[in-house]
Order: structure tokens, then sequence, then C-alpha cells
């Protein structure tokens, strides 16, 4: 698989699940970062190395409910293969991570807002 071929697989795999969690709205990519050098912040020169997307959905007419929709977005990654882990809440911001096959993702959530923020990045290049 290519780091491209990789990028693809995780964007579709985050809108998919943003759309199962929140069924009313349509996601939206919010940042699509990729394929870039994983040095590039410290101003090192090498190979495409990663991948990082956010998607974002949520439905603005409705009162926020974090915990629902962190724990209905752990239900949905689980049937999907991805190994949950829960953080715990902290003023009123709730958030997982989950693994699988090398792809990283988290999804937070806070109880002031309305939006559900899912980001993942591709394993490294040289892990495909």
């Amino acid at each position: 698989m290519t780091l491209t071929e990789a990028r693809n697989y995780l964007r579709s795999e985050l809108l998919m699940v943003a759309a199962i969690v929140v069924p009313d709205q349509t996601p939206t990519v919010t940042q699509d970062l990729g394929p870039v050098d994983q040095s590039a912040l410290s101003d090192d020169r090498g190979h495409e190395s990663v991948c990082t997307i956010t998607v974002e959905t949520g439905d603005p007419t409705t009162t926020p409910d974090p915990e629902a929709q962190i724990s209905f977005a752990a239900e949905t990654l689980e049937s999907r293969g991805w190994k949950v882990t829960l953080a715990d809440v902290t003023e009123g911001h709730h958030q997982l991570t989950a693994r699988r096959e090398g792809y990283d993702l988290t999804a937070s959530a806070k109880s002031t807002d309305w939006h559900l923020t899912f980001t993942g990045q591709t394993p490294y290049a040289d892990d495909l």
C-alpha cells in the first residue's frame, strides 16, 4: 500500500464513522495534511512519511451530549475493528483514542460545543 492509498483509506474511514455517529449531518473534512514529512516542524527535510486528517460533524440544533457521542463513537469504532481507549473526562472534554493496523485516531467532544471531531493519522510510510 502506498502512503496516498493509506491516506484515502483513513479519510474514508473517518467520514464513514462520523456519518454513523451523527447520521442526520454531513461530516466535513477540516484538515487533510499529507503526505508530509513528519519532521517538517523542526525544519528537517526528508521524504514524505505520514498523513493527518480531521473530520468534524455534529448537530447544531441539539443540546450537546458529548458523553453519548463519544460512547457511540467508541461502539462504532470497536465494531469496525478499532481498539478503543476512553480517556477520563476533563473539564467537560470527552475524548477517546483508537488504533488499528498502525492507524491512530482520536475523537473528542465538549459539553459546551456541538462539534464532534475525529482526527486520524496514517502509519508511517516505512510501516506500510
